[in-house]
């Protein structure tokens, strides 16, 4: 799985910046050997004749970025893929990209956080820390507290990892006023049992009621299992498929999470052709 994050430069397609998951890989050192430096010619130093050739000028001009962002991950990094690494974050962070640079009208505005790394929390005995302490961990995940408009923000996707497996928590933010919003946290897990909601939600409860000052009544955790999978390293691609059709329910999203009428949304064939084409991607010449 993954083994480490570190914050990189924010990437999202709509609203303020947020901190993406990491690229992480153990091939980091070899990426350096998909750059390309422009050549200089060759000239003769001190040369007066006429006519003689000057020396070509290193271009300054950076090169368009590829249109087809699958193409950004490093051939090493392609070349080390097995079936069983589909779950590392590079792969979820680019899958993310994509999804959210398409959002449909009604869902403008969403975004998804950097991975969320369970076992941070998990060290922590909620209760008896101060909430300060609780607010140094979540620092190290969550965006670095832009002042945003919450209005503008209807849903957060936050991708969790930890004790080799992923579940996904989904933030609704309901803007009734201008003083009074509602806030739902909702734990979607294929697997119950491995990520904890409440040890998961209470980091981003806490930040959240932080951080909104116009909350008109206190945050609420919901449970939502939805199907399981049947292979173990398929989680990670899971939750890739289920944002995929999370989004896809564009203004019914609310109203199928408010009812827990997602359980069969994803179903185990869907897993599998999401594997199948992410691996042909990433592994194409």
């Amino acid at each position: 799985m993954i083994g480490r994050r570190e914050s990189s430069e924010p990437n999202h397609a709509a609203g303020p910046s947020i901190d993406p998951v990491e690229i992480s890989s153990d091939h980091d050192d070899k990426k350096g050997a998909e750059t390309h430096k422009p050549t200089v010619a060759s000239t003769a130093l001190g040369s007066t004749k006429r006519g003689a050739k000057k020396p070509r000028q290193r271009s300054t001009k950076k090169p368009a970025p590829p249109e087809n962002p699958w193409i950004t991950l490093p051939s090493p990094i392609k070349l080390s893929i097995k079936p069983r690494e589909m779950v590392k974050g590079n792969l979820i962070n680019i899958f993310m990209e994509e999804t959210f640079s398409q959002l449909p009208l009604t869902l403008t505005g969403s975004r998804y956080l950097s991975t969320y790394w369970l076992p941070r929390v998990e060290n922590l005995d909620v209760g008896k820390h101060e909430f300060l302490v609780e607010m140094e961990v979540a620092k190290k995940w969550i965006l670095p507290s832009p002042v945003m408009d919450w209005a503008q923000v209807p849903y957060m996707f936050i991708p969790i990892h930890g004790y080799l497996h992923w579940s996904l928590m989904v933030v609704r933010i309901i803007t009734i006023t201008s003083s009074h919003r509602q806030v739902r946290l909702y734990h979607l897990d294929s697997h119950p049992g491995i990520h904890l909601p409440n040890r998961v939600g209470t980091p981003v409860r806490s930040w959240l009621e932080h951080t909104i000052q116009d909350l008109g009544e206190p945050i609420k955790l919901a449970k939502r299992d939805v199907v399981k999978h049947v292979n173990i390293y398929d989680c990670g691609v899971h939750v890739m498929a289920l944002t995929r059709s999370l989004i896809q329910l564009d203004d019914k999203l609310g109203w199928k999470l408010a009812t827990n009428d997602i359980k069969d949304l994803v179903k185990i064939e869907d897993v599998k052709q999401l594997r199948n084409e992410i691996l042909a991607k990433v592994t194409e010449a």
